[in-house]
């Protein structure tokens, strides 16, 4: 009931603060963004009391420096932006980690089976796939690079960091139940096109406006909540599996 609780109150206050961009009430913005994270931080800790793994551990980590993100890029200063999008560097890199530390079980016609060892993700099955996240790098790159200046290493690291994030999301499918790896996988990409309105509006052709920001935050709240819930579900139900089998 209360990890009901919290995500609904996160759901709601993210439906506040994009109607708040949308209709120019910055108050209501300021007020209802800082709150979201630490929201979906209380959820997370209330759903994974029982199963506290490595994973779970990392996406709390991650869900803290998309706080500090939040609260930086807040600020109107050069030195904000920049350190808000350090914070969300780390973030990254920290989902890469909750995505990589899980401990899969594979699939074969629908038919769950255990292994000790680890299951192989799709990614890893089709490299292949990884050629759709290098192109997409290599548009939004050339994209950016004339115009970002002193922050073109930055912009190209933190390129590499989401799209790697995104696809060690996209690797969870055939390591955990479809379901929530799909769920998972989506938020990731959700993530994607909410830091690439904001490179775009910060370095490349996209005017600043209120539906802009409001689109930029609509993508990053449903981008998150729907990360912790599938990773959150896949998790358990791969230690329930490991749980039965043993």
């Amino acid at each position: 009931m209360a990890g009901r609780s919290f995500l609904s109150a996160y759901v709601l206050l993210g439906v506040l603060n994009v109607i708040s961009l949308v209709t120019g009430n910055t108050d209501g913005a300021a007020l209802t963004k800082p709150l979201l994270m630490p929201l979906l931080a209380c959820w997370l800790i209330v759903e994974a009391r029982r199963i506290w793994t490595p994973p779970l551990r990392w996406l709390f980590a991650a869900l803290v420096f998309a706080w500090f993100g939040d609260l930086l890029l807040m600020g109107a200063s050069d030195l904000a932006f920049a350190l808000g999008i350090g914070a969300f560097l780390v973030t990254q890199i920290l989902l890469v980690a909750a995505f990589t530390s899980v401990r899969g079980i594979r699939f074969r016609r629908s038919i769950i089976q255990f292994s000790a060892e680890p299951a192989r993700g799709l990614v890893e099955q089709k490299r292949l796939l990884l050629l759709a996240f290098a192109a997409y790098y290599v548009v939004f790159l050339t994209i950016l690079w004339p115009t970002s200046g002193a922050l073109r290493i930055p912009v190209a690291v933190y390129g590499i960091a989401i799209l790697a994030m995104a696809a060690s999301a996209l690797n969870l499918v055939g390591r955990v139940p479809s379901k929530a790896a799909w769920v998972t996988f989506t938020g990731a990409g959700l993530f994607v096109i909410s830091d690439s309105l904001i490179a775009l509006e910060a370095f490349g052709p996209l005017e600043a406006s209120s539906l802009h920001s409001a689109l930029v935050m609509l993508t990053y709240v449903a981008a998150q909540g729907l990360i912790a819930v599938g990773l959150v579900t896949g998790v358990r139900d791969v230690e329930a599996v490991r749980a039965t089998a043993a």
